[in-house]
């Protein structure tokens, strides 16, 4: 018999791929993921609201996209009944049923380091897909987006270049991009054989056989030859990456890009930039 309980977490990275992830395998019909039009049903709707359930609610979800950041973040962890909140969430019976928070997979921000932990606590049987991307382009795909967009979280990088913001000291840009200690942890908490690792890049250049591939880690049918996929949040770029910045950032990620290709030696790297 199949459960409402999550068995599956999308737990990152920002800017690789995560909403078109949740929005794609949602078309498969033995898949659930959280979307951001669900998550407001149930903050929102009379018939799902959580204060209307629980008597309070004092957690920190904001209805602007999909993302839980449950695990993550004390303010909505901790709440009492924090668990059967989560829960409500997710409405249907399906051999897969899970999540997209890419805030997830940051353990070493914001102190919140117990996030892989939780998850392995609460969600024992849960498989983690993980998206990786080129570091640099994601890293600029991550400044992009604040000038693009402005978000309040992104105000002290707006305005300011992006070879200018990557030398700015502890800087979440060239941080977030650093994907080899997270991982690592991941695979402690979790276990390796639990964790799928996908590129971004692949996964955009051939949607259906990376699609596919999840599909057999999750356990269900491959989406029909004739599935059509959507691109989400592909932003056009005012400029390109500048080679000065290119150039800065090489030796910066080339020992975690070395650590991260013998980790999954199969991946296909050749739409990375070079970091040998």
């Amino acid at each position: 018999m199949y459960s409402n309980t999550p068995n599956f977490i999308i737990a990152g990275v920002m800017k690789g791929g995560t909403t078109a992830a949740a929005f794609n395998l949602n078309k498969h019909q033995e898949i659930f993921c959280l979307t951001q039009y669900w998550k407001n049903r149930v903050l929102n709707d009379e018939d799902y609201n959580y204060a209307a359930q629980t008597g309070s609610w004092s957690g920190n979800m904001p209805t602007s996209n999909k993302e839980m950041d449950y695990f993550n973040l004390n303010v909505n962890y901790n709440l009492e009944n924090s668990f059967d909140i989560y829960r409500s969430f997710f409405p249907r019976k399906l051999p897969a049923i899970g999540e997209a928070s890419p805030n997830y997979f940051c353990l070493d921000e914001n102190n919140n380091g117990g996030t892989a932990n939780r998850i392995a606590t609460d969600l024992p049987d849960a498989k983690v897909i993980i998206f990786l991307r080129d570091p640099i382009n994601r890293a600029y795909s991550h400044w992009n987006h604040i000038n693009e967009k402005n978000p309040s979280w992104g105000s002290a990088y707006n305005g300011t270049p992006f070879a200018d913001v990557v030398k700015v000291t502890g800087n979440n840009l060239v941080s977030r991009s650093k994907y080899l200690a997270n991982l690592t942890k991941w695979i402690t908490a979790i276990g390796s054989d639990k964790i799928y690792v996908a590129l971004q890049e692949s996964i955009e250049l051939d949607p259906l056989t990376g699609y596919n591939k999840i599909c057999d880690f999750l356990g269900v049918n491959h989406f029909l030859d004739t599935q059509e996929f959507k691109k989400i949040f592909a932003l056009n770029y005012n400029d390109n990456i500048s080679s000065d910045a290119i150039d800065y950032l090489k030796p910066i990620f080339a020992d975690d890009v070395a650590g991260i290709q013998d980790l999954y030696p199969h991946l296909d790297y050749s739409l990375w930039n070079d970091y040998s």
